[in-house]
């Protein structure tokens, strides 16, 4: 089966085009046989033309959340809200938009999809870094033209499905939560980006990744050392999509579960599953849990938010279920709740305490 990984970009030139991962499935290995940069929109669109049978995964928003389409009076359908962001033009999106964020309050300008909310993803409304909703606006409606089975928002019986990936969640799977892309103007930082992108491409071929991902991924010497050596990862990322597309071709409804909002969209990933999600690797939860002498008085916080673990505790003792949580704090994350428990859990396990000297 023909696999493609797509890492898509609002403004794609020849110094930062959308990447292109092309592969073939067979018996538990992703061949990749290109990597290429589309430099303009065009391109894009003759890609998604190219005859079926394949299976894209293409990094980019594909929905909004419910939330904000209810409340800017949108038709409720992907189909129709996607068509009519574009008659509205790029313009008039944004400035909705903004101007919908500058009427909402501090921490419930930028809604999430339960997608995003589950991959801890940027708000798809999110105008700069990263340009997230600029994306949306350029490859949804592009996507919805190709005539392709878009998957679960818009499918149908072309043997040309496109699905929703995002392939920090392949990276962290593979290396954890460190950084791997971006420039720095500090050479210890880019040092260690490069190590972790080394990390990543030595995982492809490697246990972990066909334990999680249900195949390897295989790379000739020089597509290797130029993932490697890329500092905006656009091509690891392209890779890594495909990767995710390959693990959701074998699975029941691409792995998308049910129910789902399909209106909204679906990220694929072994972690977005219900499964995946409740054998989340136990340090990886652990990692949410941040403290800053300038938050809080330094006590225990949810990812440098204002929000201490023991008020968490607190809500969770009073009776209030996790979504109960999550309706009052938009802001919060259902893996954050899980962090705290996980944060108790940690302290739980202390055999003893001795007091400090006064």
């Amino acid at each position: 089966m023909k696999l493609l990984g797509i890492d898509f970009t609002s403004a794609p030139k020849r110094k930062s085009p959308i990447a292109v991962a092309t592969g073939e499935l067979e018996q538990g290995r992703l061949r990749i046989s290109s990597v290429r940069g589309l430099t303009d929109f065009k391109q894009f669109e003759d890609e998604l033309k190219t005859p079926g049978p394949w299976v894209a995964g293409i990094d980019f928003p594909f929905g909004q959340p419910a939330k904000l389409v209810k409340a800017l009076d949108w038709p409720t359908s992907w189909t129709g809200y996607v068509n009519k962001v574009w008659s509205m033009g790029r313009e008039e999106f944004e400035s909705e938009i903004k101007r919908y964020c500058s009427t909402r309050p501090y921490g419930d300008k930028h809604h999430k999809r339960h997608t995003d909310k589950r991959a801890s993803a940027i708000s798809p409304m999110n105008l700069i870094r990263p340009p997230v909703g600029k994306m949306f606006f350029e490859g949804a409606h592009r996507i919805l033209r190709s005539g392709a089975s878009i998957v679960p928002c818009a499918p149908n019986e072309d043997n040309r499905i496109i699905l929703e990936a995002y392939p920090k969640l392949a990276a962290e799977a593979l290396a954890g939560c460190k950084s791997y892309k971006g420039k720095s103007p500090y050479e210890g930082e880019l040092s260690e980006r490069r190590q972790t992108r080394t990390a990543i491409v030595s995982a492809l071929a490697g246990k972990s990744c066909r334990e999680t991902y249900g195949c390897n991924v295989e790379l000739r010497q020089a597509e290797r050392e130029r993932l490697i050596e890329e500092a905006s990862a656009d091509f690891l990322d392209a890779v890594l999509c495909a990767l995710q597309a390959a693990w959701a071709l074998a699975q029941p409804s691409y792995g998308v579960p049910n129910p789902c909002n399909q209106h909204e969209g679906w990220i694929v990933d072994p972690s977005q599953t219900l499964e995946g999600i409740s054998t989340m690797r136990f340090d990886n939860l652990l990692d949410r849990i941040t403290t800053d002498p300038s938050i809080c008085h330094g006590q225990p916080c949810i990812r440098g938010l204002r929000y201490p673990v023991d008020t968490i505790l607190d809500l969770l003792s009073s009776g209030m279920t996790t979504q109960d949580i999550l309706a009052d704090y938009e802001d919060l994350e259902r893996e954050d709740v899980s962090a705290v428990l996980a944060f108790a859990a940690s302290l739980s396990r202390v055999k003893s305490m001795q007091a400090l000297a006064t």
